[in-house]
């Protein structure tokens, strides 16, 4: 599929079989929807499991701080992992040097807004996702058989998945 814009507010058709790729000139997001009832675990730097629960509609969003084939991979093989081994989400405390060596972060369900003011990997709200400057201020919401965005992007392209 060409790469398109996308206008202030716009939905976007996507089915669990497919990944819709948010590009920017420093990162990249994946969103996939769930297409089925599931849970994801959370573990948190309190020794905590968080348990979120997803419905078929919701989202998993993948974010990059990069862009190009590698990443987009990378991009698959996480959404992969969290379909179909229920992969954990686990998030670091605050100013975990780790922190800086994340190259992909993970959030799951029905509204994510993406913010390059945090500090990727700490956040166990599910709701806000670390992205690269120009995916900042995003607001993603889950609607059925696809998305609604709610900002400017420059480049967008989705990807059929086989599963």
């Amino acid at each position: 599929m060409p790469i398109m814009s996308v206008r202030q507010r716009q939905r976007i058709g996507l089915s669990p079989n497919e990944i819709l790729f948010l590009i920017g000139s420093s990162g990249e997001l994946g969103l996939s929807k769930t297409g089925c009832d599931m849970q994801i675990f959370i573990g948190t730097p309190e020794n905590e499991e968080i348990v979120v629960f997803l419905g078929k509609d919701d989202l998993i969003a993948v974010s990059t701080f990069n862009t190009g084939l590698k990443e987009e991979i990378g991009i698959k093989s996480m959404i992969y992992l969290i379909k179909e081994f229920s992969s954990p989400i686990i998030v670091l405390p605050k100013d975990h040097p780790t922190s800086k060596r994340l190259k992909m972060v993970v959030a799951c369900g029905d509204r994510i807004r993406l913010d390059c003011n945090v500090q990727a990997g700490t956040h166990p709200e599910q709701d806000i996702l670390c992205a690269c400057e120009d995916l900042s201020g995003l607001d993603i919401t889950a609607v059925p058989d696809g998305v609604e965005i709610k900002g400017l992007i420059k480049d967008y392209k989705i990807e059929k998945i086989s599963q």
